[in-house]
């Protein structure tokens, strides 16, 4: 599959957007920030969202093209629990000694507990606490692979038309009940549709339309119409799929390409990184702007920094080495000459 640059871009312009949501949130909680906080969640609201829709099409683009359901399940391991594993593992080491939020006061068993939940990424499927912030959409992108892997399965012939109705009975199942715990996951609906449509289309508008589609989901979002967001959604990701227009420009530049690179650790560190402004600016007295602007700054700063060194060593140069199944090299076969004979005169 050859890389499209809008949608990695893209990747980018999502983990800014919810960290611009969490600076200003996490600046409320801070005690140095008054406002409402609305049209800023809303924003990193989308954000997640569209890292849904990225998913969707991605996932079922890879399970069409290449069918290979061991090769997709190791992939998508691989891919999640590198980084995300030892941010758990610090987060149950430290939480308890810093007295972090929930993690304060566990019992001996409600602290393996809620490791286990936390290792099989459970929040936010179920109502349990999450020791990584943001991790809570990852149980969404698993349950998301499973149903794929279901319905996939589903779609190709079996011997046995029981079993073919037992998976599509299970996939509907869970997709119900995840869509009723939250809603917005069927945003990963949004970009198998635009996946589809992506195949069968070749419509392109002006090339405003991208951006402008964009800015309605977002309008749409804060004015509670989650559903238009949805439905209208598949426009948009089907432009970005056909890499067209301002925003398609926009998000190939180097910039949206880094963090389209980076974003994946950024999206689960920058909490991390903001979470000591949040601790210790109200204690300065400043301005509010004044202190919102060094946690941003400064958090991005940090936020990026590790992220960067998260994405070289974890995810290129481990996942790489030691993690990913090198293919064998194929060998031409080269024919054994025959043995030569001595002609008879």
């Amino acid at each position: 599959m050859s890389k499209n640059h809008t949608i990695h871009g893209l990747r980018g312009l999502c983990a800014l957007m919810v960290f611009v949501g969490h600076v200003i949130s996490m600046s409320i909680n801070g005690g140095y920030l008054t406002m409402n906080e609305h049209a800023t969640l809303v924003l990193a609201e989308i954000g997640v969202d569209v890292f849904f829709m990225i998913s969707g099409y991605l996932i079922v683009q890879s399970l069409v093209k290449h069918g290979k359901i061991g090769q997709f399940v190791y992939n998508r391991i691989i891919r999640i629990y590198p980084v995300y594993l030892p941010l758990l593992v610090i987060m149950f080491v430290a939480g308890p000694v810093i007295q972090f939020d929930w993690l304060a006061n566990l019992t001996a068993s409600e602290y393996i507990l809620n490791f286990i939940y936390g290792l099989f990424m459970l929040p936010g499927v179920f109502p349990l606490e999450e020791a990584v912030r943001n991790a809570r959409t990852l149980s969404y992108e698993f349950a998301f692979y499973l149903v794929s892997v279901i319905f996939f399965v589903s779609l190709k012939p079996l011997n046995n038309k029981y079993m073919k109705w037992f998976l599509i009975i299970l996939g509907l199942a869970i997709t119900l009940a995840v869509v009723i715990r939250m809603p917005r996951a069927l945003f990963f609906l949004t970009g198998v549709l635009a996946y589809y449509a992506s195949e069968k289309f070749n419509f392109l508008p002006s090339k405003l339309h991208s951006l402008l589609a964009l800015v309605i989901i977002y309008l749409a979002t804060y004015f509670g119409d989650i559903y238009f967001s949805i439905i209208f959604g598949v426009y948009f990701f089907y432009l970005i799929i056909k890499e067209h227009g301002v925003l398609s420009n926009v998000l190939s530049t180097r910039f949206f390409q880094y963090f389209g690179t980076i974003s994946y650790s950024f999206y689960l560190l920058h909490p991390f990184a903001l979470f000591p402004f949040q601790r210790v600016m109200a204690r300065f007295n400043l301005p509010d702007y004044v202190s919102v602007s060094i946690t941003f700054v400064a958090g991005l700063i940090i936020a990026t920094l590790i992220s960067h060194i998260s994405y070289e060593v974890i995810e290129n140069r481990f996942t790489n080495r030691y993690l990913k199944r090198k293919k064998r090299p194929i060998t031409p076969h080269v024919p054994t000459p025959a043995p030569q004979t001595t002609p008879v005169s």
